[in-house]
C-alpha cells in the first residue's frame, strides 16, 4: 500500500484527489495548517508551508507527495517559498516522487500568478527530488467563480469577450493525476485540457442561459502582454483536449442541482 501526502487536500482539486486515492486503496495523508476535523477519514498532518513548520513530519514515509496547494490571488507570492520549503523537506526525507500540478501556458502569459507557478516549476525541476509535473487548463469551477465576480457589477456583465479558455472538470484532472502518480516520476507530463476552446463571450453566454439570466454581456477591451496571451489562447492546449465534460454539461449538472435545492 502506498502512502500519498496531498497538500491542498481540502480544496476543490485536493478533495477530489483524496477521494480517488482512498477509493484506490491508498493510504492518504492530508497536509493542512488547520487541525484535523473530527470526521477526518485520512491521516492528517498539520504544517505551514510558508514557514516550513511541520513539513518534515508531514512528508515522513510518504511514497508520493502531491502538491495541489496554491495561494492564488494576493497569496500567489507565497507559492514559491512554500514550494521551496516543501521540496527541502522532501529532499531531507528522500521522498521517491514529488508530483506538481501547474497551468498550461504559464511561460507565455506574464500574469503574476502564472509567474509564481513558473517559479515553482523551475524550483522543482532542479531540486534533486524525482518529480512529475502536469499542466492543466482552467477548471469549470474557476470560470464560474470569475463570472460570479464580474456579475457583481449592476445591470451588465462586463468581461473581455475575446479571451480564450479551455475549461475542464476538476475531477477529470484528478483522475489523470491519480493515474500518472502511479507511474512514478517522469518529469514533464503531456498537458491536459477540456474538450473545447471557447471565448469568454461564449462562456458567459452559456453561463447566463444555464442560470436563466439575460443581462447584456459588455466587452471590456484590455491591452498588454497578458491580454494578448489570453486572446491568442496561449493558456489552451487543443492538441490535448482530453476532458469529456463540456462547459454546458457542467453548468447543466451544477445549476440544475442548485435550483432544485432552492
Amino acid at each position: 500500500m502506498t502512502l500519498i501526502l496531498v497538500t491542498g487536500g481540502t480544496g476543490d482539486l485536493g478533495s477530489k484527489l483524496v477521494e480517488r486515492f482512498v477509493a484506490k486503496g491508498e493510504t492518504v495523508r492530508v497536509l493542512s495548517r488547520r487541525a484535523p476535523p473530527t470526521e477526518a477519514t485520512t491521516e492528517w498532518a498539520q504544517g505551514d508551508m510558508e514557514t516550513g513548520a511541520g513539513l518534515g513530519e508531514a512528508v515522513k514515509g510518504a511514497d508520493v507527495v502531491v502538491h495541489a496547494a496554491t495561494g492564488g490571488g494576493t497569496r500567489a507570492k507565497a507559492d514559491a517559498p512554500g514550494a521551496r520549503n516543501l521540496v527541502e523537506a522532501c529532499k531531507e526525507a528522500a521522498t521517491p516522487h514529488f508530483f506538481y500540478i501547474s497551468i498550461v501556458g504559464i511561460e507565455r502569459i506574464p500574469l503574476g500568478y502564472y509567474k509564481a507557478k513558473l517559479e515553482c516549476e523551475r524550483l522543482i525541476e532542479t531540486c534533486g527530488v524525482p518529480w512529475s509535473n502536469l499542466r492543466a487548463t482552467q477548471f469549470h469551477a474557476l470560470m464560474d467563480g470569475f463570472l460570479r465576480m464580474f456579475s457583481r457589477v449592476p445591470l451588465v456583465l462586463p468581461i473581455p469577450k475575446s479571451f480564450k479558455f479551455q475549461p475542464i472538470e476538476t475531477g477529470e484532472v484528478a483522475d489523470r493525476m491519480v493515474e500518472d502518480a502511479a507511474k512514478g516520476p517522469v518529469g514533464r507530463l503531456p498537458d491536459i485540457g477540456g474538450p473545447e476552446v471557447l471565448t469568454f463571450g461564449e462562456i458567459a453566454k452559456t453561463w447566463q442561459e444555464a442560470r436563466g439570466k439575460t443581462r447584456p454581456i459588455v466587452n471590456v477591451p484590455l491591452m498588454g502582454a497578458v491580454a494578448k496571451g489570453f486572446k491568442e489562447g496561449y493558456n489552451c492546449t487543443p492538441e490535448h483536449a482530453e476532458g469529456k465534460i463540456t462547459w454546458r454539461e457542467w453548468l447543466d449538472g451544477n445549476y440544475s442541482r442548485r435550483m432544485g435545492s432552492e
